[in-house]
């Protein structure tokens, strides 16, 4: 269909063009990026298999800058535990998962542990280090940490 169009004619389409007109089939709607809170929170960060459910002997600390209701942005100055890179061997992988164990910030008596698997990563400095940035989804929404950190 072709619409022709002048100011003319008002500036407007034609009544008779709107009526035929076509909602787009394959339209995408804006959705909003989560809140993001700004942290300093330390997390132990494991790599787990999800078959077995065992973690891995070794694991790393990791500081979480950010985080929202279904994922977080870590940084950390190591990326290889025992022989395993945290960001690929938990890309879009069905071997293993990685498992963070955050205290609670408003408690120590209570900690969380929580499955998430990497999403992006990249390479920065932190405190004038060169450390690696890592982005993460959580498997599950954490709301309930989310609530801790936004007090």
């Amino acid at each position: 269909m072709v619409v022709r169009f002048s100011l003319a004619e008002g500036g407007h389409f034609p009544k008779d063009t709107l009526k035929s007109a076509e909602p787009a089939k394959n339209m995408i709607f804006f959705s909003p990026r989560p809140l993001r809170l700004k942290s300093e929170c330390r997390v132990k960060i494991s790599l787990q298999e999800r078959k077995s459910g065992e973690l891995l002997s070794d694991s790393c600390c990791a500081v979480m800058v950010d985080i929202s209701v279904g994922g977080a942005c870590l940084v950390l100055s190591q990326m290889l535990l025992e022989g395993r890179h945290l960001f690929f061997s938990t890309l879009d992988s069905d071997r293993y998962h990685l498992v963070l164990e955050i205290n609670n910030p408003g408690s120590s008596d209570e900690s969380f542990s929580i499955s998430a698997r990497s999403v992006w990563m990249d390479s920065c400095h932190y405190k004038k280090l060169p450390a690696f940035k890592m982005g993460l989804c959580f498997h599950e929404r954490q709301k309930k940490l989310f609530r801790l950190f936004k007090r």
